[in-house]
């Protein structure tokens, strides 16, 4: 998460002391930031003129109060999440003493580690994107990664909510760190929010927050495999394929630039686009089969989330 808030004079000495933080000097004006002992904390800040932004996983915060260890591969609840937030921030050992009604939260993600029976790239090779109450969103393998080990949705500057699948498993042994094997992460990160923290803290927040996040990660579609009802054609058929891995705007986006550039006959361009307008009422002749992967993906993202009713998402 990231946090934000403004500082006063009586506040900054203490957190210096707290979060060791530095003494730097851009020109003649004075500010603080994390050395390399944010390595060890989990924390880095920078205080400037008078305004605090602290960064930080909440998730880690609590594996290292328990364990020692900066991880978030373990079991992190809300309710857990929100006391490592109030002993950040509160005024008992350790704490910053700040009180809540004057921070705001600028950045958030929330997610599940979930322990699968293969290796995690398995599963998020077969994931298209997130269909979530009518609106598709396409997931793009992540380039910084080694292929199929992350994917996420758009993520220009703009956009303020992204979601991530990856393989923790792989991602933590790129850091030198070690987790249990086949361990899937399901994130959704929150950007460009200027949020009280109070509010986001809040139980009916949190609430909205958990009820997003299970919608849109039961909303998968799947890589599957279609079969046409008898009558279907096999040039119906290959075109459902197509338009499932695609989706609609872009099946139809693909078709109608090869009909500008000569490369589709009118009537050829025609088929293409009735046959994707028409796709909810042709749908019932096509059959589509899950995979084991999705089914299992299903059931275990399931069993995870409801187990502690409704409170493992972490920060």
């Amino acid at each position: 998460m990231i946090f934000q808030c403004i500082l006063t004079d009586g506040d900054i000495p203490h957190i210096v002391r707290s979060l060791r933080l530095m003494e730097c000097w851009r020109g003649d004006r004075v500010y603080w930031s994390s050395s390399s002992y944010s390595v060890l904390s989990g924390i880095h800040a920078v205080i400037e003129n008078h305004k605090l932004k602290l960064s930080c996983s909440i998730h880690k915060l609590y594996s290292q109060a328990l364990t020692g260890r900066l991880d978030n591969s373990r079991l992190c609840t809300m309710s857990d999440a929100v006391l490592v937030i109030r002993a950040l921030f509160g005024s008992a050992g350790e704490g910053l003493d700040i009180p809540l009604d004057r921070i705001t939260v600028k950045y958030a993600e929330i997610g599940l580690s979930i322990k699968m029976s293969h290796s995690a790239d398995n599963y998020i090779r077969q994931i298209i994107s997130i269909e979530s109450v009518g609106n598709r969103k396409e997931l793009f393998v992540d380039y910084l990664y080694e292929k199929n080990r992350q994917k996420v949705t758009a993520k220009t500057r703009n956009v303020r909510k992204c979601l991530k699948i990856y393989d923790k498993t792989f991602e933590a042994a790129e850091k030198d760190r070690i987790v249990e094997p086949d361990i899937l992460r399901v994130e959704t990160q929150y950007k460009r929010m200027k949020m009280p923290l109070e509010e986001f803290i809040s139980s009916s927040n949190l609430q909205r927050i958990l009820e997003v996040y299970y919608r849109d990660w039961t909303s998968i579609t799947w890589q599957r495999r279609v079969i046409g009802t008898k009558g279907v054609k096999s040039s119906q058929l290959d075109k459902a394929k197509e338009l499932i891995e695609l989706g609609k705007d872009e099946y139809l986006a693909k078709y109608r630039q090869e009909w500008k550039q000569g490369m589709l006959s009118d009537k050829a361009w025609r088929t293409y686009r009735e046959f994707a307008m028409n796709w909810e009422s042709l749908k019932s002749l096509f059959l589509f089969a899950p995979g084991p992967l999705e089914t299992e993906f299903n059931d275990r993202f399931h069993r995870v989330y409801v187990a502690g009713s409704c409170d493992l998402l972490s920060f």
